[in-house]
């Protein structure tokens, strides 16, 4: 269970952020995206997938330690009531390339492509089994929305995590 969670958690950042309001191309965004702190999840704007993921978190906390234009570097954490239920490190460049991150333990390849002026893609990358991907994005000043697909079909967000930043 608290490794479809760590999927899932994982495909929230590992994090980030696709802001259908700023209409930037990748060419054209340049600088920070704004999101380094500590930001946690707002359980009641969230809309999960308990079939695919497993039991919904009861809290959750993303640290982003860096983000300075090239790189974005992120710790995410989510707890259920057994204690904590997925655990994600991840230090990625933004210009799409793969990188390792730990998830629950577990080296698993991932992507980050800038995508606007506040947003990026993340794609796990040759796993066996669930391979994801997330439109991360700076929805208001302090908002990340993280928009999972986790079953590889087309349609909607399988799944939608909003982070909020922590005051």
């Amino acid at each position: 269970m608290a490794h479809l969670k760590a999927a899932a958690a994982l495909t929230a950042l590992g994090l980030l952020l696709a802001a259908p309001a700023i209409a930037q191309t990748p060419a054209s965004a340049t600088g920070p995206l704004g999101v380094a702190g500590k930001w946690t999840l707002d359980l009641s704007r969230s809309r999960f997938n308990e079939p695919l993921t497993g039991t919904a978190p009861i809290s959750g906390e993303l640290d982003i330690t860096k983000d300075d234009g090239k790189a974005i570097a992120w710790t995410l954490v989510e707890e259920d009531d057994e204690g904590v239920a997925a655990i994600q490190f991840a230090d990625a460049l933004m210009d799409g390339s793969p990188t390792r991150a730990v998830v629950n333990f577990n080296f698993v390849t991932l992507s980050v492509e800038r995508t606007g002026q506040s947003s990026v893609a993340v794609m796990t990358h040759g796993q066996t089994g669930r391979r994801q991907s997330m439109r991360v994005g700076v929805t208001a000043p302090d908002t990340i929305l993280v928009e999972q697909d986790i079953d590889g079909k087309p349609g909607p967000p399988d799944q939608s995590l909003v982070f909020v930043r922590k005051k």
